[in-house]
């Protein structure tokens, strides 16, 4: 009897070590699968902590990221241009949209008469500014980089004489005149700007305390708001993207969406 329980004894012993194996066969899987996960980096979001630590400290030179795939950081120049959008077809442009169209042409002319005044690689940036006409009238829109430094709100001297020129229009303009500041996704923690809601307002009200210190403009024209990064007009996937969302708009109201303004 106590031979056969013996056996028995060493039958089981013999099969645990399937046990084992198969404990061996798991973890070698999950080591293989953390090495897999661990090894494929997000492009995107690095490049948005690299532009963020930019902006932070200041810094105007860019970074080149070394990536496998094709994605957010390849160079690729954006082709500048100046336009000049009226309202879709379908929808018959009123009076006061044509006068906005014949509005966006001779600014965008007095704009560009203005380029002696400036240097090549300023004048070059004029073909940035666009002009469109929407519902809610004329948009001026500005690229950031244009009137202000990275992460900052104060107007870079040289672009003066152009904003001068736009200012002595908007003068004689009858219509309220709304400036909006807007900027893209990538965080910014600086000690004058906590977030990017304080820099759009900035840059903003920079522009209207522009307007109301040098030309007789009637501060009950004018308005300032800061949207931050969230009035996009492009994806803030791609750093061409988040180029085109980081802008000032000086939009001329018209009658109807004037009466909206407070």
């Amino acid at each position: 009897m106590a031979r056969k329980r013996k056996q028995e004894e060493e039958h089981e012993n013999l099969e645990r070590w399937l046990v084992s194996y198969a404990d061996f066969i798991t973890l070698l899987f999950a080591f293989f699968v953390i090495m897999y996960a661990i090894s494929r980096v997000d492009e995107q979001k690095l490049g948005s902590a690299v532009e963020s630590l930019q902006r932070a400290l200041g810094s105007l030179i860019p970074v080149n990221i070394t990536q496998r795939d094709a994605g957010a950081f390849l160079p690729k120049p954006a082709t500048p241009s100046v336009s000049v959008v009226t309202p879709e077809a379908e929808e018959p442009p009123s009076s006061e949209q044509g006068e906005f169209a014949k509005l966006a042409q001779e600014l965008k002319a007095e704009v560009e008469g203005a380029k002696g005044e400036l240097d090549a690689s300023r004048a070059a940036q004029l073909n940035q500014i666009k002009f469109l006409v929407d519902k809610r009238g004329l948009v001026i829109r500005v690229p950031e980089s244009f009137f202000f430094d990275s992460g900052q709100a104060s107007l870079r001297p040289e672009v003066i004489p152009i904003l001068s020129v736009l200012s002595k229009s908007l003068a004689k303009i009858p219509n309220h005149i709304r400036i909006e500041g807007h900027t893209d996704s990538v965080p910014i923690r600086t000690p004058q700007f906590p977030s990017n809601w304080e820099l759009s307002t900035a840059r903003a009200t920079t522009i209207v305390r522009y307007l109301l210190t040098n030309f007789q403009v009637n501060p009950n024209r004018l308005s300032a708001t800061g949207y931050a990064e969230f009035h996009p007009v492009a994806p803030n996937t791609t750093p061409e993207g988040r180029s085109q969302n980081r802008r000032v708009d000086v939009v001329v109201l018209s009658t109807e969406a004037a009466k909206a303004e407070p």
